[in-house]
């Protein structure tokens, strides 16, 4: 069967990533962090709540603790006075003022507003009735000790861990993230800071994935440029089996220099190479073994966009799943398109918008190795693998992939 396009068979991109994320599991490492760098990790165990919260009757208002029952039938033309006390225990006629959040004296059950009140010498005038727990907030509103406050798998955010503090913590058990191995390879890429000689470009792949990884919620490391070599790109590859996940840029093609299926191949297994999916085809899914260690792997091509997108696409999941957390979401706004976008049928194409206006406009690319196009695009217009293209004057549906 002759190829198409270097490949004999694109996988679909839920076909490639069905066979990818059920070739691994979680990672099932964990680690304690204080509260303040709790944003966006994943809970490993239940929490439980260690006392209640609020752990005392307090008041909701400032104003004046009193007997409900003492205010019954009072009214603005027609006040009730009580006697104001600073004793811990009240009785009937008394009154006692308080703040937001004292506590309630013994024999009150509730709080006049300061505001509905008038001082009379050693007496407070109330104009208005109040109802028994009334401008109270009661020991267990919030949460009940021994209550499962929050469940095993919670993505916690600022006001979680703010609920967590009102408990008494001050850190929590949460799953660690996944340690990503970045390995850019190539011998045509010099290292950043180096003017490169005619054939050469500075290495971006690797920085760009870098901080790509932080944001899907991995830990990031690159690794030195390494070489198109067969023996160098395995050394590498070993180095990186110690990590949750391993993640190449460049030589995952299949012209005489890329090398990566086939080491990937001969230290484990290429599970998917090639997918429909414009830009990025050449991208490979896989894992490789070592030492009695498995670790996955996903092969992004060199050319920068492509790299770009398949690293959206594939290396996010994946850093997802092992780190237990909720698969991406990503934000979609409706807008008309300013030019018609082509696509080829069998191929999700993802085209670089910018956005003005209500108005999508595509950017003038002239291929995947375009990244500058990534970089001034606001969002993409996904196209369907059975869908041909949109004409101008099209609504479209704008994916927010950064």
């Amino acid at each position: 069967m002759p190829l198409e396009s270097g490949f004999i068979k694109k996988t679909g991109i839920e076909s490639a990533l069905d066979i990818f994320l059920n070739s691994f599991e979680p990672s099932g490492k964990v680690e304690t962090v204080k509260l303040e760098h709790a944003d966006y990790r994943v809970l490993s165990k239940d929490v439980v709540s260690p006392r209640d919260v609020p752990h005392y009757d307090r008041s909701a208002m400032d104003g004046f603790a009193v007997k409900a029952s003492d205010t019954f039938g009072s009214s603005k033309d027609a006040g009730v006075f009580l006697k104001l006390t600073e004793k811990d225990r009240m009785i009937e006629g008394e009154c006692r003022q308080v703040h937001t959040g004292s506590p309630i004296p013994e024999g009150a059950d509730a709080v006049v507003m300061i505001e509905n009140t008038e001082p009379a010498g050693p007496e407070i005038e109330v104009l208005g009735q109040v109802s028994p727990g009334q401008n109270i907030g009661f020991k267990g509103e919030d949460v009940k000790k021994g209550d499962v406050v929050f469940c095993k798998g919670r993505q916690l955010k600022p006001s979680d861990a703010g609920l967590l503090a009102s408990m008494g913590f001050t850190e929590v058990e949460v799953y660690a993230k996944p340690r990503v191995m970045i390995i850019p390879t190539g011998e045509e890429i010099v290292k950043r800071g180096i003017t490169p000689g005619p054939g050469q470009m500075n290495e971006s792949n690797g920085v760009m994935n870098y901080l790509y990884v932080k944001r899907y919620g991995g830990e990031p490391t690159i690794h030195d440029i390494v070489s198109d070599k067969k023996e160098l790109l395995t050394e590498a590859l070993i180095e990186g089996i110690g990590y949750d996940l391993i993640v190449t840029t460049g030589g995952s093609s299949v012209g005489k220099r890329d090398l990566i299926a086939d080491v990937v191949s001969s230290m484990g297994k290429v599970l998917v190479h090639g997918v429909a999916i414009k830009p990025g085809k050449p991208v490979a899914l896989g894992y490789v073994e070592h030492g009695g260690k498995r670790t996955p792997i996903v092969c992004l091509p060199g050319y920068p966009a492509a790299c770009a997108i398949d690293s959206m696409v594939f290396a996010d999941p994946a850093v997802k799943k092992l780190g237990h957390m909720p698969q991406s979401k990503y934000r979609t706004e409706k807008a008309v398109l300013t030019r018609k976008i082509f696509s080829e049928a069998g191929f999700r194409s993802y085209t670089r918008v910018i956005l003005e206006d209500g108005k999508a406009t595509p950017l003038r690319t002239k291929g995947a190795g375009i990244l500058s196009s990534v970089s001034q695009a606001d969002g993409y217009v996904i196209i369907p693998e059975d869908v041909e293209g949109y004409e101008a004057g099209d609504q479209v549906e704008v994916t927010y992939l950064e």
